[in-house]
């Protein structure tokens, strides 16, 4: 499927209808996403939904029924309709039907609205439930960055940057904890770090984390819609990407329904749940 191109004098982006994925983001002849390696992860920025993580063997219950879930749900491997598309937006579309029901009973409508602000990238969620009964949900974004951003670049030069004196505890799929994970305003960033899969993070006090190079470049991320921020990479620097996921519910430890996840949305039937984040590129 082809990549929709979003440009407003100072960024271009590259989306795609096929798991309403955001596939490029480039300021002055820099590309900061990943390329998409099928070697090491073949996407770059697909939308997830209705969880972020998986359930034991995929499955899950409501009520007394089993279902099934695939890793980060269904919506990335989903054609969205592209709703609306102007030269510096589009939003895409995702309704519920008879395969989506076969995994998650729910009615919804989902949309993921791309749009270039100024210096900055707007990623907007917007879940209505368009059913009779409650429906949890997660949503979040997969989004991998370039790391090292520019060719020849040390990557252990890396960090976080966060707005506020920090002291947070990561943990991983297994909930396995490290306290202290960040103490203060950085964290430096290596690729040992990802041996025990994701890192996720929760009780942030900063509005915004910037993923920094040593040359300067980097991003900020405004998050501070999305609770959890879950960081992954494989533990080999040929990879060279890092991703950077906000999102709503994250998966710690065992969990056999939806509301059992960390974080889940509980949305009232007819009601809308709107969220945001800000990527700007530096």
């Amino acid at each position: 499927m082809k990549d929709i191109i979003l440009e407003n004098g100072k960024l271009k982006a590259h989306v795609n209808a096929f798991g309403a994925e955001w596939k490029g983001l480039e300021k002055d002849g820099l590309e900061y996403l990943y390329s998409g390696d099928p070697a090491y992860y073949g996407r770059t920025s697909p939308t997830l939904f209705p969880i972020i993580g998986r359930f034991l063997s995929d499955t899950y219950y409501v009520g007394d029924r089993a279902y099934r879930l695939p890793l980060n749900g269904f919506a990335m491997d989903r054609n969205f309709t592209a709703e609306e598309q102007e030269k510096d937006r589009v939003t895409f579309l995702l309704v519920s039907d008879e395969r989506t029901k076969e995994g998650y009973p729910f009615d919804f409508e989902l949309r993921v609205t791309y749009a270039l602000e100024g210096d900055h990238m707007t990623v907007r969620h917007a879940v209505r439930n368009t059913g009779t009964a409650e429906m949890p949900f997660g949503v979040g974004c997969h989004t991998a960055y370039r790391w090292p951003l520019e060719e020849g670049e040390d990557p252990s030069g890396y960090r976080l940057c966060f707005e506020k004196e920090e002291n947070i505890t990561s943990f991983n799929p297994f909930n396995w904890k490290t306290p202290g994970f960040v103490r203060g305003k950085t964290r430096p960033l290596d690729h040992s770090l990802f041996e025990n899969f994701t890192r996720s993070m929760t009780d942030i006090a900063s509005d915004w984390i910037e993923f920094r190079a040593p040359s300067g470049h980097g991003v900020r991320i405004q998050r501070k819609e999305y609770p959890f921020l879950a960081m992954w990479s494989l533990p080999d620097e040929k990879a060279q990407l890092v991703c950077l996921e906000p999102c709503t519910s994250v998966h710690a430890g065992g969990a056999t329904t939806l509301n059992d996840r960390m974080g889940i949305i509980v949305l009232p039937a007819g009601e809308c749940c709107e969220k945001e984040f800000t990527v700007t590129p530096f």
